[in-house]
């Protein structure tokens, strides 16, 4: 027999051993049980902290957007005077340049039209172009009284340029019956009998435009039709009789002066710009006879003193535009605010 029988046969199995092994073994398995749920509650508590910091990070972020959103708003608007004066401080060097030069009249070479692009202001950045306001047609012009034949060429000169817009010429009598001081319609204009009836219903003025964008309170003028008109037509000055500065005016506006001005013959007035003084169009010699029986009836020149300034002030993602009218004084060239509007 050998030895390792011998020694089994000598030190027989115990049988309690295994009975004491096992609660050995089960208090091992629970311990493991306890720590697998302390490591689950661990983990939840720790999915729960990430939670909450992320969801406090995305409110923190937001309520820093809308500060910063907040303060960049409140800087372009208090920057927007800023930018006014920028624009009046233009039209002076420009009036200061021209003195100098000896020049006496306004052009598209002039100082003030070109275009001023992300000049810095304080935090901001501000573009703006500049354009004369007389080198469109006063619709404040059609409110004048008085000689009746002068009244109604004024307003076939704006019907001109309606047609010439591809516009409904009948739509210029709802702005005479706007402007004008009487309550008798013309022909397809309307008076405040018209506009009660609408809803919500108002009166027609009966007063000069105080702004471009009251035209759209006449009968059928659209946002789209205005929208359209702003590059051709003004309200300043608002007492009307103003004159076309020929340095400026439009192709379109010219040949709405008067119906033998051509297409062909408007461009050759600008071809020739600039003049000096309104006799040299005389030069131009296919439109000189007809600039010369207008000449008396004041309606053209080539100077101006009126001048928009369409801006735009940017203060990081924030963006604020608008417009502002300046009118600037002929001797010292000084400039005061006829309407200021930003968004």
């Amino acid at each position: 027999m050998q030895d390792g029988q011998k020694d089994r046969l000598s030190h027989p199995p115990d049988p309690g051993a295994s009975r004491r092994a096992a609660p050995r073994t089960a208090e091992r398995a629970k311990g493991r049980d306890e720590r697998g749920v302390a490591l689950l509650l661990a983990i939840l508590v720790l999915a729960l902290l990430v939670a909450l910091i992320l969801e406090f990070d995305t409110d923190a972020r937001r309520e820093y957007r809308e500060a910063a959103a907040f303060r960049d708003n409140f800087k372009a608007t208090v920057l927007t005077r800023a930018a006014v004066q920028a624009a009046r401080a233009v039209l002076q060097q420009d009036h200061l340049r021209d003195k100098q030069m000896g020049q006496m009249y306004d052009a598209t070479t002039d100082l003030w039209a070109f275009p001023i692009t992300k000049y810095a202001i304080g935090d901001g950045l501000m573009s703006a172009q500049i354009e004369d306001e007389r080198s469109k047609l006063n619709l404040n012009d059609l409110a004048a009284s008085g000689d009746p034949n002068t009244k109604k060429t004024k307003v076939l000169r704006v019907k001109r340029l309606f047609t010439l817009l591809q516009l409904n010429p009948d739509l210029v009598d709802g702005i005479v019956d706007w402007v004008d001081a009487d309550d008798i319609p013309e022909a397809a204009g309307a008076e405040s009998v018209y506009y009660q009836a609408l809803r919500p219903s108002y009166r027609a003025a009966n007063a000069p435009l105080q702004t471009p964008r009251e035209l759209r309170l006449i009968k059928g003028m659209t946002p789209e039709i205005v929208d359209k008109l702003l590059q051709y037509v003004t309200v300043y000055p608002q007492d009307g009789e103003s004159r076309i500065n020929v340095n400026t005016a439009d192709l379109l506006v010219l040949q709405a002066l008067d119906p033998r001005i051509s297409q062909s013959t408007a461009g050759e007035i600008i071809q020739s710009r600039p003049y000096k003084t309104i006799y040299e169009l005389d030069r131009v010699s296919s439109v000189a006879d007809i600039m010369r029986e207008l000449r008396p009836l004041g309606l053209y020149e080539v100077k101006s003193n009126i001048f928009s300034a369409r801006m735009s002030l940017t203060v990081n993602d924030t963006t604020k535009s608008g417009v502002v009218v300046l009118q600037r004084d002929e001797a010292t060239g000084n400039s005061t605010v006829q309407y200021f509007r930003f968004l």
